[in-house]
């Protein structure tokens, strides 16, 4: 694939950096259409708490955070375009979730769900089971109220499976972590999540809702507001070290021009 001048900025940080802060001086959360906003993180280190803490006292200024459950009544009523709410959730289950993030959740009361690959939790990638959060942080972090689903059963890239090996990863993971969490397991995100990369839209889907799920999660930007949107929900990639000007660039809507 031909590297375009937006690969470029992209992966120059400098330039990517002056972008953003270009972008933001034009865009705000303040001015982000209604609609549903999923937040996808993966990683939240030690020496950033504070700085996560202060992504998510910020975005409760300009929407309402929601449970799993409630994000998907009001995608499935199409009642997420009356306002703006916010899902927040974690990706393959590190260890750093149960750690880090979960305490900064609890504090400040906002849910999340939490995608977790099912293989992983008794058998690591790599054996680094110190990495990742082991059956009592699971039940932990299902103590403190939150919200478990399926990140699949091993995180292969489902467009190199066919339909057979894809309609096992999600029916396995499904089964394993109900049994694991004792709750109905409803919603899917797919690992890396880029449709036609990482998985086909039209087949991955129908496979999903046949296994029993209500939503699948990819990872293209923008925010859910109707019954169409369930099968293809829009995350938005965050770190939790990004400055609040990176979400506005990001994730915010156009501001219209002061006159």
């Amino acid at each position: 694939m031909p590297r375009t001048f937006e690969h470029f900025i992209r992966d120059t940080p400098v330039l990517r950096e002056a972008a953003l802060r270009v972008r933001a001086l034009s865009r705000s959360m303040a001015a982000a259409p209604p609609g549903l906003y999923t937040l996808c993180y993966h990683h939240v280190a030690p020496g950033r708490q504070e700085r996560f803490a202060r992504q998510l006292r910020f975005l409760a200024r300009h929407g309402t955070f929601v449970t799993a459950d409630r994000a998907a009544d009001l995608v499935a009523r199409g009642e997420a375009a009356q306002g703006r709410s916010f899902l927040v959730s974690f990706d393959d289950g590190y260890a750093d979730t149960h750690a880090v993030a979960l305490p900064v959740l609890r504090s400040l009361g906002v849910p999340a769900i939490l995608f977790l690959v099912s293989d992983w939790i008794d058998a690591p990638p790599d054996a680094d089971r110190a990495g990742y959060m082991d059956r009592p942080a699971v039940a932990d972090w299902l103590a403190a109220g939150l919200d478990v689903g399926s990140h699949s059963a091993t995180h292969r890239n489902l467009a190199r499976l066919d339909a057979a090996e894809i309609g096992a990863e999600l029916t396995r993971s499904r089964r394993d972590l109900q049994a694991l969490t004792g709750r109905p397991i409803r919603d899917f995100a797919c690992p890396w999540g880029v449709a036609g990369t990482d998985f086909d839209p039209a087949r991955d889907t129908a496979l999903a809702r046949d296994a029993g799920y209500r939503s699948f999660h990819t990872t293209r930007r923008g925010a859910a507001r109707g019954p169409d949107d369930l099968m293809l929900m829009p995350r938005h990639v965050l770190e939790p070290d990004w400055g609040l000007y990176q979400i506005d660039a990001l994730v915010g809507g156009r501001a219209r021009a002061a006159r």
